[in-house]
């Protein structure tokens, strides 16, 4: 509701001010709300409970939103560069800055609070999508207060080459800032490994077990979504029933899954001592 508004408020004062960084922010906005809805039913999908075709679940959903917005951002980004160079070369007058600057600063203030309330769950849900969404707000803060910046200068300097100027520059933030949302998006996509304090995490978790515990192999971690999935062959003393095997297995599982959050923990047991096992 918000981003609609913002959307409406910019290109209406976009076209009075015939600013083209508010009417380029505007456009910005509008692919917000796009990607912004595209998060809204990938996270639905992701949520889903794993089905006979999704074994794994639907978490890599937010990996395809993730990818699909930073393409989204890097775009609108390229369009906001591409318009204002070309108002740099043709050149164009801006009217009414004072109500241009109020708008932007107004439209600053309320993506800002956007911004902040996204991030909040993203970190709380441990969400990609989110966190993606939270930088395109983030990302309207800075590209409006910049706009903000132009708009005065160009008041008091009457040089109307820096409102072109101010765009590019802040464009240029943009696409820097989403380089991390697409690089995370790929590694979700592409199933790489949980970090290597996690990992650590998790082998300090088996080793505490010892001596009942000689070791472990075949280690393998992904993620999908906020979904951790993590996998590994357990080694024990291979003088331990099945039972009790079983047993320090299962606690190592709920340990883990305790420390580290929405995991789904896989153990092969192994004994220890015979050929390939140990």
């Amino acid at each position: 509701m918000a981003s609609s508004f913002l959307i409406v408020l910019k290109l209406v004062f976009g076209f009075l001010t015939n600013s083209i960084s508010i009417f380029a922010s505007a456009i910005d906005s509008l692919f917000d709300l796009s990607a912004s809805s595209v998060n809204y039913f990938s996270i639905k999908k992701a949520e889903k409970p794993a089905d006979k075709e999704h074994r794994f679940g639907h978490g890599k959903a937010e990996g395809l939103a993730g990818l699909f917005q930073s393409f989204i951002i890097g775009l609108s980004s390229l369009y906001l560069i591409y318009v204002s160079v070309k108002r740099l070369v043709v050149g164009s007058q801006v009217r009414s800055l004072d109500i241009g600057i109020l708008v932007m600063v107004f439209s600053a203030i309320v993506s800002f609070f956007i911004s902040r309330h996204i991030k909040r769950v993203a970190d709380y849900t441990d969400s990609v999508a989110l966190s993606a969404d939270s930088l395109h707000y983030r990302s309207d803060v800075y590209t409006n207060l910049g706009i903000v910046l132009g708009l005065m200068i160009v008041r008091i300097t009457g040089l109307l080459f820096i409102d072109s100027l101010i765009s590019i520059c802040v464009s240029l933030y943009i696409i820097w800032s989403t380089t991390s949302v697409f690089k995370e998006s790929i590694d979700i996509l592409m199933d790489k490994e949980l970090p290597k304090s996690t990992v650590k995490e998790i082998e300090g978790v088996i080793l505490r077990y010892q001596p009942y515990v000689k070791g472990f192999h075949k280690m393998r971690t992904r993620r999908a979504g906020s979904k951790k999935f993590i996998e590994f062959h357990l080694v024990v003393d291979h003088t331990l029933s099945f039972v009790e095997s079983h047993n320090i297995a299962e606690d190592i599982i709920k340990e883990i899954e305790k420390k580290i959050p929405n995991a789904e923990v896989t153990v092969h047991v192994d004994p220890h001592g015979f050929p390939d096992y140990s």
